[in-house]
């Protein structure tokens, strides 16, 4: 079963008197690029935290956003990094004497001061919010793909309309073959009346000219093709696979054919019905531009 790319998902997760909610949103995306944010004392954990997410998803843009209930939030103190410090001493007591001015240092400058100030954690049970942004993770992904398997059903519904008008079109091409051989045919015999020509009607180079023009504009392998390409789509739709990429590829072959039978059958009403196809290929296109 196919899967949108949109979706969002909101859920509370709680292990022993831990807590945190969690907000995740999906959109459509070429690759799949994922947006963490957790609160600033564990980032240490992002890279692990955004492994899990790609086990389970495949393509999206996936925005994360986890916050610890306020009665979770661990506490934290604050800390001057002394090597630091006297770096930036030493740097001040160069600056007075060089330009014999004294350099005055503000509140604000110090903690603009790139890891100057740091904060520990003075909450020991880490490993406990490790498992409860993990536990949190997949539960916010589990429930975003189910938002998403929802979201493709509907997705599938109109992907398969456009696909039986695509079939109702091309069922409709071979009916016109007999009558492109009669216009020609007949276009042929008013150039030879036009030219004062004699000849039969099984004038073996009248039916070899014909022959020539029948194997030009032969489409029956384009229509084979065609009929091919939707059989393979549908599977594909029915695959519990992430077929995306795959389906629009196939939706290139697609529009490859139609143009292929327009200029070989040079017939206005094929030419109608592939413009006609082309139409619904575009609508599966922009349908499919949001398939995992």
């Amino acid at each position: 079963m196919i899967q949108s790319m949109t979706g969002y998902y909101k859920t509370d997760v709680e292990i022993n008197d831990k807590s945190c909610n969690m907000e995740i949103r999906s959109v459509n995306h070429r690759y799949l690029e994922v947006k963490l944010r957790i609160p600033k004392q564990f980032r240490s954990l992002e890279d692990k935290l955004t492994a899990i997410v790609k086990k389970l998803l495949t393509r999206g843009k996936v925005d994360i956003s986890i916050n610890l209930e306020k009665s979770s939030i661990p506490l934290e103190k604050m800390e001057l990094n002394l090597p630091l410090w006297e770096k930036i001493n030493d740097i001040i007591q160069i600056l007075d004497k060089d330009y014999q001015k004294k350099v005055n240092i503000n509140l604000s400058d110090l903690m603009n001061a790139k890891d100057l100030l740091t904060y520990q954690q003075t909450d020991t049970d880490s490993e406990i919010f490790e498992q409860l942004f993990r536990k949190t993770i997949k539960t916010g992904i589990k429930g975003l793909i189910e938002m998403r398997k929802t979201e493709g059903k509907l997705l599938l519904i109109e992907i398969e309309q456009h696909l039986e008008k695509m079939k109702e079109l091309i069922d409709q091409v071979p009916k016109f073959r007999q009558e492109i051989l009669t216009i020609y045919q007949n276009k042929l015999k008013k150039n030879l009346k036009q030219l004062s020509l004699d000849y039969q009607e099984n004038d073996p180079r009248i039916l070899q000219e014909i022959g020539i023009f029948m194997d030009r504009i032969d489409i029956s392998e384009e229509l084979e093709r065609f009929n091919t390409h939707l059989i393979h789509f549908k599977e594909l739709l029915d695959s519990p696979d992430p077929v995306g990429r795959k389906l629009d590829f196939l939706l290139q072959e697609f529009n490859r054919e139609a143009n292929t039978l327009c200029s070989k059958a040079n017939h206005t009403n094929i030419a109608k019905i592939g413009v006609e196809l082309k139409s619904e290929i575009e609508k599966v296109r922009e349908q499919i531009q949001n398939i995992e």
